[in-house]
């Protein structure tokens, strides 16, 4: 019996669905790698941030900062605004009631990226699954791309310590930013963040320290949030009534 029929179902039906995401992870893992080793992180430093972070938008953002020599308490402050995203997407899959227990509830939150909160959602609203099923699926969604975020940012942490520097990758930063924000603008509130932090982030570009990114940012995170609440609160309305 090979080891894919030993694992559950569900599980290996959402490795299955995550697979197809895998090579848009390369050039934007990569990228992620070299713009660290750009901003000036150790090889060691920079494979620990997708290790212990796993979050493309703040460390690209925290590249994009320590370029621009910013206090270390705008660079961890910036990375909590960006990563308040996942409020929202918590407050989705909350509405699934997945099985966690104490430990795996804390690897799942790890775990949770854009594309895993899509694929999980997706698949939620359209499958009659139990608890536990709900919860592999989840699982299985998250491990490959887990795992291809490790090897391509680790690929591109090794291409950008051999870069020579006057090929001037700094656009990286930005190519990844780019990259970033067109897939993610599927549904209003996350069209309503986007579009309140980029009218927000023009005028406030010159402020020192990258504070416009900072103010630019949790405004538009708290648009989303708000704009989520809204919606899932007129969506339980129409469905008590």
């Amino acid at each position: 019996m090979s080891a894919m029929n030993r694992l559950p179902r569900p599980f290996v039906d959402g490795m299955l669905a995550a697979m197809p995401l895998v090579p848009g992870f390369i050039p934007f893992g990569i990228l992620t790698g070299i713009s660290a080793i750009q901003a000036g992180m150790p090889p060691l430093t920079a494979q620990l941030s997708s290790l212990l972070l796993m979050s493309g938008a703040s460390q690209i953002a925290a590249a994009s900062l320590m370029v621009a020599h910013s206090p270390p308490v705008m660079i961890v402050l910036t990375h909590w605004i960006i990563n308040l995203r996942y409020l929202i997407y918590s407050a989705g899959l909350s509405t699934h009631k997945l099985a966690f227990t104490p430990a795996t509830r804390v690897l799942a939150a790890h775990l949770l990226i854009d594309q895993t909160y899509a694929l999980s959602h997706l698949h939620y609203e359209t499958n009659r699954l139990s608890a536990r099923e709900r919860t592999q699926y989840y699982f299985g969604t998250a491990f490959p791309l887990w795992l291809s975020w490790q090897l391509f940012t680790a690929v591109g942490i090794v291409f950008g310590q051999v870069v020579p520097e006057r090929w001037e990758l700094d656009f990286a930063i930005t190519l990844c930013f780019v990259s970033l924000l067109v897939p993610v603008l599927k549904n209003r509130p996350m069209l309503l963040a986007g579009l309140v932090s980029g009218a927000i982030a023009v005028p406030l570009y010159g402020l020192p320290y990258n504070l416009g990114l900072f103010v630019s940012s949790l405004c538009g995170v708290m648009a989303g949030i708000s704009a989520e609440y809204w919606r899932a609160r007129d969506k339980c309305h129409k469905v008590a009534s």
